[in-house]
């Protein structure tokens, strides 16, 4: 079996250990934004609907849920794909818009140019018509949360949006009321632009997968653990790969289904981070993991990730017994 160098320069097999690439323009190639981020949006970004969702006591809307977190869609008939990866990503190009205009007006406006410019996307037609679409998703969307701690905010059937277009090639978004008061009292979170340049049909997962460990990063970011997070959590984070269950139900495909493309979408993200696998207490595989890597290992191992670059957060000082927040420098 061939080995490469890991982080801390102990053997890994190849495709498990990517090695710095020291020709990349760390100025230009790994960007940072800042991003509101809440837990509600933050669940929401892993979430998608299929066709074969089934409309709620005959009407035309459908509902998918993941733990404390629902999100209802009406004219779901009409909505196409509904809430893809696309429509993440435009969401996020708007928050991102939003939180550096100051997150105070409720109508983000967005010029499409600039947009395309994020993605490095050419066809204006063929964008203009996704666009339209994932605004009408957005717009068909209500969003209930159930706060699970007193630093969220619980929230009871309210739309993400009131009003959305697109004209003389601006994108035009007025958040609700509701969620204009929820997002601009939440905190901000570092935002890889690398996020939008991700091809998304050959590297399906590897939005979700950028997405939560800059989520996990900023989170934890003065912890121990600010750059480790399990396997388990990263499979639970991404719509676009099938069930361990329902692979084994079917051709058993294991590694084809499962950990290829889970590594080939982590080897996607190269140019602003370097990951490996460890075990809990930090130690590396042993050989005969190697050599014998299967799901089951797999599964339980976690992701060690070295960032090429990452904006300093420092906290503020504590007033009056509230608890102090950190801020990007």
């Amino acid at each position: 079996m061939d080995y490469t160098k890991g982080i801390d320069g102990k053997s890994s097999s190849i495709g498990r250990i990517l090695e710095p690439d020291l020709h990349i323009n760390s100025v230009s190639r790994n960007a940072f934004r800042i991003m509101k981020q809440s837990s509600a949006m933050n669940k929401l970004a892993t979430m998608k609907t299929t066709e074969s969702l089934v409309s709620e006591n005959s009407t035309d809307t459908v509902c998918i849920e993941k733990e404390n977190l629902k999100i209802y869609f009406e004219n779901f008939s009409a909505l196409g794909k509904g809430l893809k990866t696309t429509t993440h990503r435009l969401a996020d190009a708007l928050m991102v818009k939003f939180t550096e205009m100051g997150a105070v007006e409720r109508m983000v406006r967005l010029p499409l140019s600039e947009y395309m410019e994020l993605c490095e996307l050419k066809n204006t037609g063929e964008v203009r018509k996704q666009v339209r679409a994932d605004l009408n998703t957005l717009l068909n969307m209500r969003v209930s949360f159930q706060k699970s701690s007193n630093r969220e905010r619980s929230l009871e059937d309210i739309r993400i949006c009131t009003d959305v277009n697109i004209k003389n090639n601006i994108i035009f978004f007025t958040f609700s009321d509701e969620f204009f008061y929820v997002m601009k009292t939440m905190p901000v979170m570092p935002y890889p632009e690398k996020l939008f340049r991700i091809n998304l049909k050959k590297n399906p997962n590897s939005y979700y997968f950028l997405k939560k460990i800059s989520e996990h990063k900023k989170m934890n970011y003065f912890k121990k653990n600010a750059d480790t997070l399990s396997v388990r959590r990263l499979l639970e984070c991404t719509p676009e790969l099938p069930a361990y269950e329902d692979v084994v139900s079917t051709d058993r495909a294991v590694s084809r289904r499962i950990i290829e493309p889970f590594e080939r979408d982590m080897n996607e993200l190269s140019d602003v981070l370097i990951w490996e696998y460890c075990h809990s207490n930090g130690s590396p595989l042993t050989e005969s993991e190697l050599v014998d890597f299967n799901y089951h290992i797999f599964y339980n191992l976690l992701i060690r990730i070295k960032w090429r670059s990452y904006p300093e957060l420092q906290k503020k000082k504590k007033k009056r017994n509230i608890a102090g927040k950190e801020k990007i420098t």
